[in-house]
């Protein structure tokens, strides 16, 4: 087993995980538009893709952990705290500059997002900060674990 990555198994698993998602995702999205085609609106454009695709990543996510195929071991000589700052910078400043780009221009008052929108798209970056947390939790048990097995 390589010590950067997953095993074979581990990434059949995500593999198939991911597979399956992808379908759900693409039948989600048929689904909504099949439904949009008849009349029935349940949530305005934006925010219908952003909760099918939460609820899809949500899915694949909780999946590829139950599964342990989510993360492999480690090495300890990472810097897991370093990498995870400097992608909350990355973040922040690509968000600020679509905002700002976005405020500058004219499409600003032509299409614009409704009132669910920006609560769900809040909700989806509160839940991507939730699962980089969890991602080092499960890391750092199942390093604690490989440990603990002579690995």
């Amino acid at each position: 087993m390589s010590k950067k990555g997953l095993d074979e198994m581990q990434l059949q698993r995500k593999n198939k995980v991911g597979n399956q998602s992808f379908l759900i995702l693409m039948y989600l999205l048929m689904l909504d538009a099949g439904l949009y085609g008849f009349g029935f609106r349940w949530v305005s454009y934006p925010a219908n893709i952003m909760i099918i695709l939460s609820i899809c990543s949500a899915v694949y996510v909780v999946r590829l952990i139950k599964g342990n195929a989510y993360v492999g071991p480690s090495n300890e000589k990472e810097k897991p705290i370093l990498r995870v700052v400097i992608n909350i910078v990355v973040a922040i400043s690509s968000a600020t500059a679509i905002i700002l780009f976005l405020k500058n221009t004219h499409f600003n008052n032509v299409n614009q997002i409704d009132s669910m929108a920006a609560p769900i798209l809040f909700i989806t970056s509160i839940t991507a900060i939730i699962i980089v947390a969890l991602t080092g939790i499960i890391r750092k048990i199942q390093n604690k674990d490989d440990k603990e097995k002579g690995h």
